[in-house]
């Protein structure tokens, strides 16, 4: 399988994975569509959102130059049900093998949540694209992926819980191939509140703190 940014060439110019949790599904087009306009080209949805599904179908029938993909997936029938909606990569908060495996039967990247060294090698030595580091910030930031990226043969890390702009730099430094960002892109009262200035103002500050 690719490496995660030739499988998501816009993640090369914007290393954000924006992440959308619990918005109304009539919401989740407007509210996507403030982020896109300032240049965010990477979209997920978790499948604990009402109609998660429906809102993957919406933003990828909307945005069709946006890269959508599906979060909290455990399953591996959820991978299927997520790319028949029009998902083009995977997330997971946890290692399932049987995801990795259904992600690599689907073609498309895989991105398993892990918090320890043992378990970020088991998810790349599994087959993973690349392993989200959760939760990024209290496990150390970018001093903790600094630290155990080189004993560990240097596996494609995406950090992510807590990521803050100010510290956006310093992942990268360290060697994120991107960021996944959901409170701090797409904020509860946004979401639930429709906000679309504030998700403007957010999308925009990200940008240009990442653009390559």
């Amino acid at each position: 399988m690719p490496s995660l940014t030739a499988a998501i060439p816009a993640l090369r110019e914007v290393p954000v994975i924006g992440i959308v949790r619990g918005c109304p599904p009539d919401r989740v087009a407007d509210l996507v569509g403030s982020a896109v306009a300032q240049g965010i080209g990477v979209v997920e949805v978790t499948l604990d959102s009402p109609a998660a599904l429906d809102q993957i179908r919406t933003l990828s029938r909307t945005f069709p130059d946006v890269v959508v993909g599906a979060g909290t997936v455990t399953r591996p029938d959820e991978v299927a049900a997520a790319v028949d909606a029009g998902a083009r990569f995977v997330v997971g908060p946890v290692v399932r093998p049987g995801v990795i495996t259904a992600c690599t039967h689907w073609d498309v990247p895989c991105i398993p949540g892990a918090a320890t060294p043992t378990e970020i090698l088991d998810a790349w030595e599994a087959g993973a694209t690349a392993v989200k580091v959760f939760p990024a910030a209290p496990l150390g930031g970018p001093a903790f992926l600094r630290a155990l990226r080189a004993p560990l043969g240097r596996p494609p890390l995406v950090p992510t819980g807590g990521v803050r702009w100010e510290d956006a730099a310093a992942y990268l430094e360290a060697g994120a191939v991107a960021l996944g960002v959901g409170g701090g892109l797409f904020p509860a009262e946004a979401v639930t509140g429709g906000d679309l200035g504030e998700v403007e103002a957010r999308a925009r500050r990200w940008v240009e703190v990442v653009a390559r």
